[in-house]
């Protein structure tokens, strides 16, 4: 089973703040798994849903998770500032008649304190990658690949996405890299990938085959897993 996740967040963390990525990048994300019929969890800054709330309707019907409040590296705070930026983002959600059952952190940073607070107020987390050890604090959704991998030629992706193990995968993929942001400030900071044939056409050959599959949500893949 493949899950798809997408992080709805600034463009291009940390080194711009803009949120180009949430006009075409990520209506042309929806609108390309609505199409394909598929699903996916999208995981939303609290931060975002003050500044662009109507994120929101672009994304009725599918799983909403919760991405923190601001897009910052949680395990650079002590216990208690994590526990109340996560208070803080369920607050936002929550003034929207939200209550997420998931979270992943920013960049996917997570350590035993975070997961800690993250374990008092989710049913689920999708943070750590599928080969670091797992935790046993709270249910875990591990991350398989994505991002940059959906930048990668055809032959090499698909190399990628086919590997045997793990069974299950979560894949993740950001507006930003979809469309909207200007794509050369990608490449300015990613020219490291050009040689697995990295380039802006290739995110959307790859999600669309990836959407043949008909993704699922997070928390549907969780559920089959028990």
């Amino acid at each position: 089973m493949i899950a798809l996740s997408v992080d709805v967040e600034p463009d291009f963390p940390p080194h711009y703040e803009s949120l180009d990525g949430l006009g075409e990048g990520l209506t042309a994300l929806v609108a390309d798994i609505r199409e394909a019929n598929a699903d996916a969890t999208f995981f939303v800054t609290g931060e975002l849903l003050d500044k662009k709330p109507e994120v929101l309707d672009l994304l009725k019907g599918f799983e909403i998770g919760c991405h923190g409040f601001r897009h910052i590296d949680l395990t650079e705070l002590r216990d208690l500032q994590v526990y109340h930026e996560l208070v803080e983002a369920m607050e936002a959600f929550n003034e929207h008649g939200i209550k997420p059952s998931g979270f992943r952190a920013p960049y996917a940073r997570v350590n035993n304190m975070v997961l800690d607070s993250v374990r008092r107020i989710f049913e689920y987390d999708s943070s750590v990658v599928f080969y670091h050890k797992q935790p046993h604090v709270i249910e875990e959704a591990p991350i398989y690949s994505g991002g940059k991998l959906f930048g990668f030629s055809n032959s090499w992706f698909n190399r990628i996405r086919h590997f045997p193990r793990p069974e299950n995968k979560v894949f993740f993929i950001h507006p930003w890299e979809y469309g909207g942001f200007d794509f050369s400030k990608i490449m300015e900071k990613r020219r490291d990938q050009l040689k697995w044939g990295y380039a802006k056409e290739n995110y959307r050959t790859n999600l669309k085959e990836l959407l043949k599959e008909k993704t699922v949500r997070i928390s549907e893949l969780i559920k089959a897993k028990k």
